[in-house]
């Protein structure tokens, strides 16, 4: 492990002012995608620039650290600088690197991985090329758009439904979105279509307008067909009558089959799904295991990703002989199911009550019987380490916020041989991994898996071992 020196100190006060045109080069992306430059040793963060780019930018907002830009012209271009497919690319949040050739793109994910783990952690280590994808389009299963209603002038109605805009809560009415699965595509259509009309239809009675506020869509490519998940203000069973409309006209004017359609009350005193039609769950398939998902239930939204995940995950313990291991924040079982392979007893861990019926669920769609779920916070695993036999090897896969202190204390005091490491977040990654090596344990592989293209996002696996 290598000592990393000082930052270089920028100045202490801005350079910059609002409004100021100034011409900047481009030398990095920060972890949103934008540009980094800096004038007169000073951070500027620029929307759609990319490195090795000149360009003059217009400040919009000054902090005491950095100063945000907007982009007005390309002087110098990037040879990684290529045309975004998609029309609603500058407006909509969903993507942040469709101008950015899609290998450079996973060569700049790998570097930030490695950057991490070398700023934040002090760890100098091989970060592999990342797994990436042969096509970096339709692969998200899973979708969710919203609906904004408005009424004006001699009761006159309108109603938006689409994705957020970036960074506000405008609605941008994309049309076919190139990261969303086809399956999922063809029910967005439809569904949007349905709540528009019945949503004008209504009479002002009262109800919220429009009377759904969110839908979740939930893609199976195993059964063809999509989950529903309709969300509003207003109490299911007050509007049965309403919802069961909707439900039949999604089924009659689908391209595709619906597995089911429910209906979910926001808010504080929601009480749950409401069935209208169908079933409550879609089966999925990573590799040779099935998956039973409730709408809400967290699940990887690339299928063919997460087998590349999870097979490597195995793959850096599979020659171990293993007799108990653990996996903390299991969710639904998705890496569990892989882990029972190895070891003789497994031990899922999540703190969702839903997350760990859907695990329970899908042990037994497997046919798998080595496997125990708990639901439990992560931080209370200290009394089943005491009480129940060492684990040899531990599974962490939390989510952005990373791990607890008290969770790495009570795992490295268990001193498992291996730990297996999954991360969605390369800064809180290398914070974690910072405490573990402390505690005796090094970083063995990085191997970065590309679940997100287009994005900003990474996934990656750390095998750590006891010295």
């Amino acid at each position: 492990m290598m000592t990393v020196p000082q930052k270089e100190q920028g100045p202490s006060k801005p350079t910059v002012n609002t409004g100021a045109r100034l011409v900047l080069n481009i030398t990095d992306l920060n972890h949103d995608g934008k540009g980094v430059g800096k004038h007169e040793g000073f951070t500027c963060f620029v929307t759609g620039a990319l490195p090795q780019e000149k360009v003059e930018v217009s400040i919009t907002r000054v902090r005491k650290s950095y100063a945000e830009a907007e982009l007005l012209a390309i002087i110098d271009p990037s040879p990684a600088r290529v045309q975004p497919p998609c029309p609603y690319y500058n407006s909509c949040g969903g993507c942040s690197l469709q101008h950015f050739a899609y290998d450079e793109q996973l060569k700049w994910k790998q570097q930030r991985v490695y950057e991490s783990l070398r700023r934040i952690a002090g760890i100098e280590t091989e970060v592999r090329p990342l797994f990436g994808m042969t096509d970096p389009w339709h692969h998200r299963n899973k979708a969710r758009i919203h609906l904004q209603g408005f009424r004006y002038g001699m009761g006159k109605q309108r109603i938006e439904a689409g994705f957020y805009e970036a960074r506000s809560h405008r609605i941008i009415e994309v049309e076919n979105c190139l990261i969303q699965h086809p399956l999922n595509e063809k029910m967005i259509n439809t569904v949007r279509r349905v709540l528009k009309k019945s949503a004008l239809a209504m009479k002002d009675n009262g109800l919220s307008f429009p009377l759904v506020d969110a839908v979740t869509i939930r893609a199976s490519s195993v059964e063809n067909s999509c989950l529903v998940m309709l969300e509003g203000k207003n109490s299911g069973f007050g509007i049965r009558t309403e919802l069961a409309e909707i439900a039949f006209l999604i089924d009659r004017e689908a391209e595709i089959p619906s597995a089911g359609i429910l209906w979910r009350q926001t808010g504080s005193i929601s009480k749950g799904n409401l069935l209208l039609s169908g079933k409550e769950y879609v089966i999925e398939k990573v590799a040779s295991y099935y998956y039973r998902l409730s709408p809400v239930s967290f699940f990887q939204v690339n299928p063919l990703q997460a087998q590349r995940l999870y097979e490597t995950a195995l793959a850096m313990i599979s020659n171990q002989h293993i007799r108990t291991a653990y996996d903390i924040y299991c969710g639904t079982g998705s890496f569990t199911l892989f882990l029972s392979s190895t070891a003789q007893k497994v031990i899922g861990v999540d703190s969702s009550a839903s997350a760990i019926d859907d695990a329970v669920m899908n042990a037994r769609l497997n046919n798998i019987d080595n496997i125990e779920f708990i639901k439990a916070r992560a931080e209370e695993i200290g009394d089943l380490l005491q009480q129940g036999e060492k684990p040899k090897m531990v599974c962490l896969n939390p989510p952005r916020s990373g791990c607890s202190p008290r969770l790495l204390e009570l795992v490295s005091s268990a001193n498992p041989e291996q730990i297996v490491y999954i991360s969605c977040n390369p800064a809180t990654l290398a914070r974690d991994l910072k405490l573990l090596t402390g505690k005796g344990f090094a970083v063995r592989s990085v191997q970065p898996v590309d679940m997100f293209p287009q994005t900003t996002h990474v996934e990656t696996v750390v095998l750590i071992e006891k010295e």
